[in-house]
């Protein structure tokens, strides 16, 4: 008897996004959100998640974070937090300072190497990683994610991080195919790569669909192979106003805009949130789309000054 096998195609709509997260993502569930910084976050993906009414949320990322979880924790749908940094790189993020100085949302003390390291665990099967690093370090009386732990070879005295597996991962590409292999353009993709391998689902938007046959030809380009993606949306300039480099780049005045407003409500509380209540009506609630979306910020027009600056930096 012949079994003829297909491969199953991981491409969605857009609209079909929305219904995937009330599948895969509740109240109160850990989220990654892929990226570095200003770079390849998933930005569509994050003002669905906010469309969605998603509350209570804990929050994990790469190493180094910002703008999108600020936007997540101004929107209301945050809990908790487990990052090492979270910063528009000139500033604190204002939001997760106001949220932490009011204790509405929990604010873990973790550093980068037991959140790579808990990735990595949970991406190898194990449920921790074992790490000497912090030794004569005050970051273990602190750090949630972290246990003494002997070696049962030698006797040493180590530290174990354990595994982090989060329930969904959302994260950004410059290019994957229908099946979901996945292609950053950049750099700087380890902690994309693990997040992938570590979460129970995970969704990537791409600023473009390439042919598979593209993929195959050059293979070792692949960043993300599709055996670790459930779901691949199409989304054009899906990470703004972060870049996604070298295809656009990072519209800082957008970023400066809502830092303003959002750094405008902290200090002044609920008196002075009207504003930054605009901000997200117009550019989450009242934007059902990435089209919608874009066209609130400026549409074509200022997408090709995005793409002009970062040609000029290649």
């Amino acid at each position: 008897m012949t079994t003829s096998l297909t491969r199953r195609q991981k491409l969605v709509a857009p609209d079909r996004i929305g219904e995937l997260l009330g599948e895969w993502l509740a109240d109160g569930d850990l989220l990654a959100l892929g990226g570095l910084f200003k770079q390849g976050r998933p930005m569509s993906l994050v003002r669905e998640v906010i469309r969605s009414g998603r509350k209570k949320l804990k929050l994990i990322s790469s190493p180094g974070s910002g703008f999108d979880i600020d936007l997540m924790i101004a929107a209301g749908c945050v809990a908790e937090t487990f990052l090492p940094a979270v910063t528009l790189e000139d500033r604190m993020c204002p939001s997760f300072r106001a949220a932490v100085e009011t204790g509405t949302i929990k604010a873990h003390c973790v550093d980068a190497l037991s959140v790579v390291g808990g990735y990595l665990a949970a991406a190898n099967g194990v449920p921790f990683q074992p790490v000497a690093a912090w030794k004569g370090s005050d970051v273990p009386a602190h750090n949630p994610l972290i246990a003494p732990i002997e070696c049962p070879f030698t006797r040493e005295k180590l530290y174990a991080t354990r595994a982090i597996r989060p329930r969904l991962a959302l994260l950004h590409a410059q290019e994957g195919d229908v099946y979901g292999n996945i292609r950053h353009l950049s750099t700087m993709t380890y902690a994309d790569q693990m997040i992938a391998r570590a979460a129970d689902k995970v969704i990537v938007s791409v600023d473009r669909i390439v042919d598979t046959d593209d993929i195959v030809a050059r293979s070792r380009e692949t960043t993300i192979p599709c055996i670790y993606v459930d779901a691949v949306v199409e989304q054009p300039y899906g990470a703004h106003p972060t870049g996604s480099f070298p295809l656009y780049t990072i519209d800082e005045d957008h970023i400066e805009q809502y830092a303003m407003l959002a750094e405008e409500a902290r200090r002044g509380g609920d008196a002075d949130r009207a504003p930054l209540q605009s901000y997200l009506s117009r550019h989450v609630h009242d934007a059902p789309d990435q089209q919608a979306y874009l066209e609130a910020v400026g549409g074509a027009v200022r997408m090709a000054e995005l793409e002009k600056e970062a040609a000029n930096y290649e």
